[in-house]
C-alpha cells in the first residue's frame, strides 16, 4: 500500500510540476509602476526622434511650395512667350496688366491658382533689353520667391 501511496504522491508531484512550469508564478499582469516606467522610457526615446525628423518635414514642405510656384511661373512664361514680338512690345511695363496682355479678364484669370488655401497670381514684366535700340525684350515672371526671365527678339 505504501508503494501505491508513493506512486500516487509521485504522480501528484509530477502533475503539479507540469502545471507550475506552464503557468507563470505571477500571472496578474503588469503593475501600474511598470506601465508608467515603460511610458516614460518611450517618451524619452520618441521625443529626440521627432525632433530629428522635424527639419526634414519643414524642408519637404518648402520644396513642394517651390516646385508648385516654379511650375506655375514656367507655364505663365511659356504662355507669354507664345505672343508675337509686336504684341509684347506694345504691352511693355513692370508689371504688365495681365488682362490687357491676354486680351480679357477671363484669359488673365487662368493664370491665378490656389495653393494651400491661398490664391496666387504671377507678376509679368516686359522691359526693353536692347538698350534703346529695339528688337530685344526681357520677359520676367515672378511668383512669390520664384523668378524666371528670358529674352525675346524681333526676327
Amino acid at each position: 500500500m505504501e508503494l501505491r501511496a508513493r506512486s500516487g504522491s509521485i504522480r501528484f508531484m509530477r502533475n503539479s510540476m507540469v502545471t507550475r512550469a506552464l503557468v507563470p508564478l505571477n500571472c496578474r499582469g503588469f503593475t501600474f509602476l511598470e506601465i508608467i516606467l515603460v511610458v516614460a522610457i518611450l517618451a524619452i526615446a520618441i521625443v529626440p526622434m521627432v525632433r530629428a525628423f522635424a527639419p526634414a518635414v519643414l524642408t519637404a514642405s518648402a520644396d513642394e511650395e517651390t516646385a508648385v510656384f516654379a511650375n506655375q511661373a514656367r507655364g505663365t512664361l511659356n504662355r507669354v512667350m507664345a505672343f508675337d514680338f509686336d504684341t509684347l512690345y506694345n504691352n511693355q511695363g513692370d508689371p504688365v496688366t495681365l488682362s490687357a496682355l491676354f486680351g480679357s479678364a477671363a484669359e488673365a484669370d487662368k493664370e491665378t491658382f490656389s495653393f494651400k488655401g491661398r490664391n496666387y497670381t504671377p507678376t509679368v514684366a516686359i522691359t526693353d533689353a536692347s538698350g534703346g535700340l529695339g528688337g530685344l525684350l526681357q520677359l520676367t515672371v515672378t511668383l512669390e520667391h520664384v523668378r524666371f526671365a528670358t529674352l525675346k527678339s524681333q526676327y
